[in-house]
């Protein structure tokens, strides 16, 4: 796509809304069919070459498909990745560091007619890090697949997958066109699905892997009826056509604003949309359930911005439905991982919770640009923007040390594992500094964003003293999160890791193999960076914050985090410096056996199981968290056989959800047998049939 064809194709730039922004609290009005003088050939050719990715990618794609082995399909994936990441980060960090935003338009053949890329900031801040993770993901799937491989599993389709993963987000966050869009958004989708039923002998996989297939279609006709919409007020499917419309005051605005944020939540996992999330993360491969969570997923947050950017100024009440909707997705996400016993699931829900968090902070931003406050809309898209990568960074750390777990134990039951930090003691550590982060504690990166979002819930800014009310009770929404979510880590890692096993008779394996072990580093080094050097969040989201309306605030943003860069560099350097006493010590000392009462020895009994730890606390939210409680109780004096007893949490909204599809089941059938038996109810629902025909046939005549 790059040198002549590049050229050939390149006549006329669309002119984008982001262009007609004047860094202030409102956008400027752009004319329709406004056109700018081209760009020099030279730009064409850093588009193109940008563009390259995608036959790299499909060429990728096509070597994991026709490759003899399985070594050979993982490495033709891997190359295939990291010459596009590379592509990508060389046109990404220019834009990243203030360069011009990089666009072509291609001539198209009907429906499309043209095909306008465009990479901006925010294209490329999403871009930068979503590639090279997904490299990693594939890099990791190397080693945890390799005991399917071991069996003879063909794993070129897996491979040539991942690549369409890639090759999607290649399309999302650079097009401009409505329809290619829609393709781009298509091909996560369809591959995330197959990807997730790679285990697809497995009943329950199939039955997840179709609840996410259909989860995510009904938000990919959400967005599609959004798009019909706006087709038919603006006869145009670019995107930059759809700004000019978003931004004026039609009344058609607001509906347009529910219907994508509806379709962005279902893509996003959102609550009440969330119920496909758990299931889904619980049956993928560990890295595919990373990479849905950390890097798919983030799609629908990249489109919400992208929509929001292309709005202008939002209403004020499109800021307080944000902030709402964000803190009650974190706060019935938290309360679900602190009973769920499935680590897998524990985790899934936690992405609930967290990108509840970050529109918690996109909902702060939208009112700081309502009520024209730059310093609270810098801290509240700075604070959702960073929250965004940061929670991409930990949440695929956890993941993936998930995954070693797995893959050693052979299931990630909390009430089967136990003391396996002695046995996997790399994964012990990884899996504890993605806790610590996950957790929003210093010195890691989560509590860099979050401690934005507070500042922007806790800054006073309101116009009126209902909405500081509100926003003091946000934030202290936001801090009972941040509590629960220590207490469900503190769960998770102590039950995983400590003590002994509770199913003594578990078969424990080594520790991650060096293709796994690799990929939990980096990601546990970016943690780890970001926590202790702020600023280097603050570039990477910088660029694309000064699309905002934040004027001379931006320079501020990293003086205040001056004081908590040195505050958490402190804190590591003794942190550090307590640890490597600690084990020396530990080195030199004298081990001989605890006194306990009598007893040498502890046994899976006299420990928390999952269900022991949480108790008290599920039991105040229990009408959030229901429960399904299954036993076999000894009978007699002398009991034959021993009992059972355990109880397992399910998702509220899930099984409302169904209650009401079996209640409708059961409806319908009634009335169906009703119909022979009854000759009035038939000729009545006969008559409503015949009614509504015609209602719809003279319309269509009336056009």
């Amino acid at each position: 796509m790059a040198g002549p064809s590049s050229t050939l194709f390149a006549r006329t730039l669309i002119r984008s809304p982001y262009d007609c922004f004047n860094h202030s609290a409102e956008f400027t009005s752009c004319r329709r069919g406004a056109t700018r003088q081209p760009t020099s050939r030279e730009d064409s050719k850093v588009t193109g070459s940008l563009l390259l990715s995608v036959p790299v990618l499909l060429v990728g794609a096509a070597l994991s498909l026709g490759l003899r082995s399985n070594g050979a399909r993982g490495a033709a994936a891997i190359a295939s990745q990291a010459l596009a990441a590379a592509l990508a980060l060389a046109r990404a960090v220019p834009i990243l560091r203030g360069g011009e935003a990089l666009e072509i338009v291609w001539r198209w053949p009907t429906p499309i007619d043209s095909m306008a890329f465009r990479v901006d900031a925010l294209g490329a801040f999403f871009l930068a890090w979503s590639l090279p993770m997904t490299l990693l993901g594939t890099i990791y799937a190397v080693g945890y697949l390799r005991p399917y491989f071991d069996r003879g599993r063909n794993g070129g389709p897996h491979f040539a997958l991942l690549n369409m993963v890639a090759l999607s987000f290649v399309l999302i966050y650079s097009v401009q066109n409505a329809l290619v869009f829609l393709l781009g958004w298509e091909i996560a989708a369809l591959a995330a699905w197959l990807l997730v039923i790679w285990d697809y002998r497995n009943q329950k996989i199939r039955f997840a892997g179709f609840n996410y297939l259909i989860s995510t279609h009904v938000g990919l006709f959400v967005l599609v009826a959004a798009f019909m919409l706006l087709h038919s007020k603006t006869d145009s499917m670019d995107l930059a056509v759809f700004g000019e419309f978003l931004s004026s005051q039609d009344p058609a605005r607001g509906t347009l604003f529910l219907l994508l944020g509806v379709s962005f939540a279902l893509k996003s996992a959102f609550f009440p949309f969330h119920t496909w999330l758990p299931r889904a993360h619980s049956a993928a491969p560990a890295h595919i359930s990373a990479l849905m969570s950390g890097v798919i997923h983030k799609a629908g947050l990249f489109a919400f911005l992208r929509f929001t950017l292309l709005m202008g100024r939002p209403d004020e009440w499109m800021g307080w439905s944000v902030l709402g909707f964000g803190a009650l997705s974190a706060f019935f996400g938290v309360l679900s991982t602190s009973a769920e016993r499935d680590l897998k699931r524990l985790l899934g829900y936690s992405s609930t919770e967290n990108v509840g968090i970050a529109a918690m902070g996109l909902g702060v931003g939208y009112l700081g640009w309502t009520w024209g406050v730059p310093a609270l809309t810098l801290c509240g898209f700075g604070g959702g923007l960073l929250h965004i990568l940061n929670h991409a960074l930990f949440k695929c750390l956890l993941f993936y040390a998930a995954g070693a777990i797995y893959r050693a134990a052979h299931t990630v039951d909390l009430e089967r594992l136990g003391g396996l930090a002695k046995r996997l003691p790399r994964t012990s550590v990884l899996f504890l500094i993605g806790c610590l982060a996950i957790s929003a504690l210093p010195p890691l990166n989560g509590f860099v964003s979050e401690l934005l979002i507070y500042a922007g819930l806790l800054a006073g800014r309101a116009p009126s003293s209902q909405g500081s009310a509100v926003t003091i009770a946000a934030a202290a929404a936001l801090a009972f999160v941040g509590a629960v979510s220590a207490l469900s880590m503190t769960r998770a890692f102590g039950l995983t890791f400590l003590g002994v096993p509770r199913e003594p008779g578990l078969h424990v394996g080594e520790d991650a193999p060096g293709s796994m072990l690799w990929p939990m580093v980096v990601h546990a080094a970016f943690v780890i960076a970001i926590g202790v050097a702020p600023d280097l969040g603050i570039a990477a989201i910088g660029a694309a914050l000064r699309l905002f309306p934040i004027e001379s605030s931006a320079s501020t943003l990293p003086a205040l985090l001056t004081p908590l860069a040195w505050a958490s560099r402190a804190l590591a350097g003794a942190l550090l410096v307590a640890g490597v006493i600690g084990w020396r010590r530990g080195l030199a000392a004298r081990r001989s056996v605890t006194w306990g009462c009598g007893t040498t020895a502890t046994s899976a009994r006299m420990q928390y199981t999952g269900s022991s730890f949480s108790e008290q606390f599920t039991r105040i939210f229990a009408s959030f968290l229901p429960s399904l409680r299954r036993e076999r109780l000894p009978e007699g004096p002398f009991p034959q056989q021993p009992g059972h007893l355990s109880t397992h949490h399910v998702d509220a909204v899930e099984r409302r959800m169904f209650e009401v599809l079996g209640h409708g089941e059961s409806f319908i059938a009634q009335a169906f047998e009703r119909i022979p038996e009854q000759p009035r109810f038939a000729f009545s629902a006969g008559f409503v049939v015949l009614v509504i025909i015609g209602a719809m046939v003279i319309g269509g005549v009336g056009r």
